[in-house]
């Protein structure tokens, strides 16, 4: 079972499945062409604990960054030490988080106050829409066995009015769930993309096409981020509406660093 820096009273997500969803993290980072999420850095960081265990100073290190999302100044030199090391088992992940610690830049400060919290949650979200995947695959192949108590089924609903250029959606909790986590992720990555290309901007000629590119790009970026932020907040007032706990899953909002301030797109 992988290790849980903040042990408490929740399922713990087997290795094999960190393994997958480590690998499903990477895939979507070499899509996009950017450095992998917090979610994964995060999962990597649990995977490379417990093969850790040589080096107790490395450990504490990766211990506070699944905590809080902090990295501390000597995590570089640590991963670096493990990236650039042939022969080191832990190098393909220490690599990987190596290059998501140079992507954030200069902020590299806790990730809000339940940043570990909030991953378990995603952790859990993942592993419930990965079972309910194998579920329909094997419906194909074999009768389905009865459902166990409590399952709920699949409700995916969606009404489109062109008139007023609205699509309404119904989605069972789960869904709705696993929908948002996924807006999140990628409200997240955008909200970073256009951070990276603000910093870029700064080092290029005033009026230049280089610069009003970038600055085309990040506008589009942080406009479309927006929009999947008010999603999640709508999601969120339903929670709170009905009575149970709002999602945590905005708090994994990094800040979009402007030409000449800082800012939350929102």
């Amino acid at each position: 079972m992988c290790p849980d820096p903040d042990p408490q009273d929740r399922r713990r997500v087997d290795l094999d499945l960190y393994e997958h969803l480590i690998r499903q993290g990477v895939a979507e980072a070499d899509e996009r062409g950017t450095a992998i999420d917090h979610v994964t850095a995060r999962r990597m960081a649990l995977w490379l604990l417990p093969r850790s265990q040589d080096d107790p100073d490395f450990m504490r290190h990766l211990i506070r960054f699944a905590q809080t999302g902090a990295v501390t100044r000597a995590l570089n030199p640590k991963l670096r030490q493990r990236a650039w090391s042939a022969s080191h088992p832990n190098r393909p992940y220490a690599s990987r988080l190596l290059q998501y610690v140079v992507a954030r830049g200069e902020d590299r400060g806790p990730i809000g106050p339940n940043f570990s919290a909030v991953c378990e949650q995603m952790d859990q979200a993942d592993a419930k829409l990965i079972d309910l995947r194998d579920r329909l695959r094997d419906s194909g192949r074999r009768q389905q066995p009865p459902p166990e108590a409590g399952y709920r089924p699949v409700i995916t609903l969606a009404h489109h009015d062109p008139e007023s250029q609205t699509v309404t959606l119904i989605l069972d909790t789960d869904t709705a769930t696993a929908a948002i986590h996924a807006i999140t992720s990628s409200a997240t990555n955008r909200e970073a993309h256009t951070r990276e290309i603000q910093r870029e901007s700064q080092n290029l000629p005033p009026g230049s096409f280089g610069k009003q590119n970038r600055e085309t790009i990040a506008f589009q970026e942080a406009r479309t981020a927006a929009r999947l932020r008010a999603v999640e907040r709508a999601y969120q007032a339903a929670i709170n509406h009905e009575g149970t706990p709002a999602s945590e899953l905005a708090q994994l909002r990094p800040r979009v660093v402007g030409p000449n301030r800082e800012m939350d797109v929102e």
